[in-house]
């Protein structure tokens, strides 16, 4: 059997990429000279300058000659982002966007398995998630996810972005369709408390389901959105 490893340039692109969605690395960073990165990834020049390369093909840095490589002020477009009502800030203000996971767990519950297309016994993996704007909560959600990653993965990433990029990050799980069902609620005083709104407040519900190829469905997302600041907006393609 023949095992493929990933190329170098690779590794060293996936590693300060996921630096800089989490936050390690913020705009204006200067990261680590091309003779550091040689030691600390232990591989010669080549892999290292292809590595910023696509950094820098993909905005994520952008190069000062002479001075060194710095975190830019964008990143790679996610699909979450225009299906959130986030599309406008995210392009702009990438960096006031921010996530938190507050609960992991495993949690056996028929109904969601069955939506999940799974045993009714099987345990699947629960996740509790507040996204901000300028720390301001602004979406509460829940996910109720099929178990091809473990609890402990989740736990270890408080901060990804979305499911999806974690998905196709961890096991190249792509996401080809979702499906959203919408209406307007009263917010109950857990959710009014999260989102730090009045126990009256209407707030816009979501259920999406997300889905992989044949139809497999790897993610359902019920999310909850403080709509005081925009109104929710969805477009997107794959």
């Amino acid at each position: 059997m023949i095992i493929q490893t990933k190329p170098a340039y690779q590794k060293i692109y996936d590693s300060i990429k996921e630096k800089i969605v989490e936050g390690t690395y913020v705009v204006g960073d200067i990261l680590p000279s091309e003779a550091e990165l040689e030691k600390m990834f232990n591989v010669s020049r080549t892999p290292v300058r292809n590595a910023l390369k696509q950094l820098e093909n993909d905005k994520l840095i952008h190069r000062v000659q002479g001075k060194g490589s710095f975190v830019s002020n964008q990143q790679p477009k996610q699909t979450w982002t225009s299906m959130s009502g986030f599309r406008n800030h995210y392009s702009n203000d990438w960096e006031k966007i921010s996530v938190k996971t507050i609960e992991v767990k495993k949690v056996v519950n028929p109904h969601f398995a069955k939506l999940l297309k799974l045993e009714e016994e099987t345990e699947i993996i629960y996740l509790k998630r507040i996204r901000y704007l300028n720390n301001q909560p602004m979406f509460f959600l829940e996910h109720y996810i099929r178990p091809v990653l473990s609890a402990d993965i989740y736990q270890d990433n408080t901060t990804i972005s979305s499911v999806q990029q974690l998905l196709k990050e961890k096991m190249d799980v792509d996401i080809v369709e979702v499906e959203d069902e919408i209406e307007a609620v009263i917010a109950t005083p857990y959710i009014a408390g999260a989102l730090q709104i009045s126990d009256t407040a209407a707030v816009l519900k979501g259920t999406r389901i997300s889905y992989a190829k044949n139809k497999e469905p790897m993610d359902l997302n019920i999310f909850y959105i403080n709509t005081d600041n925009w109104k929710y907006y969805s477009y997107f393609k794959f």
